[in-house]
């Protein structure tokens, strides 16, 4: 069984994977889910990021992958979820990847 919520994996440069993960209070048909998403990363390897997210959340139940392409520069919001992800420590790389006082506040 699956979750149902938004997920997307994308390569920000070579060798540098985040992946996205919405949020299970996020309102359903946002203009843009990521606005209620958490990132998680960077991770080496795309197989990395599935398997941080494995192992940490529910099944999604599917994702997008976007493979860096030259040129490709992270947008307002991604900027800002990986700008959250590094204030709270998580990089993917047996860190904490959880912030559970930031979910039940």
């Amino acid at each position: 069984m699956s979750t149902g919520l938004e997920c997307s994996l994308i390569e920000v440069e070579p060798g540098k994977w985040w992946y996205l993960l919405e949020q299970g209070s996020a309102p359903k048909n946002a203009w843009d889910w990521r606005e209620f998403a958490d990132a998680y990363g960077p991770f080496s390897t795309e197989d990395a990021a599935w398997k941080h997210l494995r192992d940490n959340h529910a099944n999604p139940g599917g994702a997008s992958i976007g493979a860096y392409e030259p040129g490709y520069q992270p947008d307002e919001t991604m900027k800002k979820l990986m700008a959250e992800a590094d204030a709270r420590g998580n990089f993917g790389m047996g860190r904490p990847t959880y912030s559970y006082a930031r979910r039940f506040r």
